[in-house]
């Protein structure tokens, strides 16, 4: 598993574009692999990317503390452990003003989403096809068609799994993104990723489930 998404980052970082977008794309296929476990068996595994994010979500859905009196209170607390983050980043969030501040800061902008080329995300094991926000919601528009949505998507796509990502924001050593993965009526759920870069890398080291269905 860990060999085929070294392979994979090591092909992202070998493409001739801006050391951000390698960052980008790094990023993108540590989430598919780690979070999502898609293209790391022996099978090749099929997804369809939004190709550009559209923020469903209200600012205060990523604030994971009270940013305007910069203070971790008790039912932050909660909803951070509640949704499996470790005690050691809450702890680090209790303890470190300038993380609080980083988080602060990347959470702010969800505005100026770039277009993701699937193909740079495509490996051996995962064959990506893109779609538009609009087309996506297409299917759903009609109230005939709704019942039948997902059937359509997979006989056109071969796969129910949507996955869309916003784009990275970053400060230092830190970067941040919103991953969603729709996968039926009553399939998905959508969270909150923090990683920090550590030894050249970028490891996640905060995942907050923000919706699930």
């Amino acid at each position: 598993m860990f060999k085929k998404l070294l392979t994979s980052i090591l092909l992202v970082s070998q493409l001739s574009f801006s050391q951000t977008e390698k960052d980008d794309y790094e990023i993108y296929a540590s989430i598919l692999a780690e979070q999502l476990k898609f293209g790391i068996s022996d099978e090749t595994d099929s997804i369809v990317l939004i190709e550009q994010f559209v923020n469903k979500h209200d600012v205060s859905d990523y604030e994971l503390f009270d940013y305007k009196t910069d203070s971790i209170h008790g039912s932050d607390i909660n909803f951070l452990s509640s949704n499996g983050v470790s005690k050691s980043f809450i702890n680090r969030l209790k303890n470190e003003s300038e993380l609080r501040k980083v988080i602060k800061e990347l959470t702010d902008d969800f505005t100026i989403q770039p277009k993701i080329k699937a193909e740079l995300l495509s490996t051996n094991y995962l064959n990506i096809q893109s779609i538009s926000t609009e087309k996506f919601n297409s299917y759903f528009r009609k109230k005939r068609w709704r019942k039948n949505a997902w059937k359509r998507i997979k006989r056109k796509y071969g796969t129910d799994n949507i996955i869309e990502f916003s784009k990275v924001n970053y400060n230092g050593n830190f970067a941040t993104t919103y991953c969603g993965i729709n996968c039926g009526g009553l399939c998905g759920n959508g969270f909150f990723i923090v990683l920090e870069r550590i030894d050249e890398k970028w490891k996640t080291i905060a995942l907050i489930n923000l919706w699930e269905s």
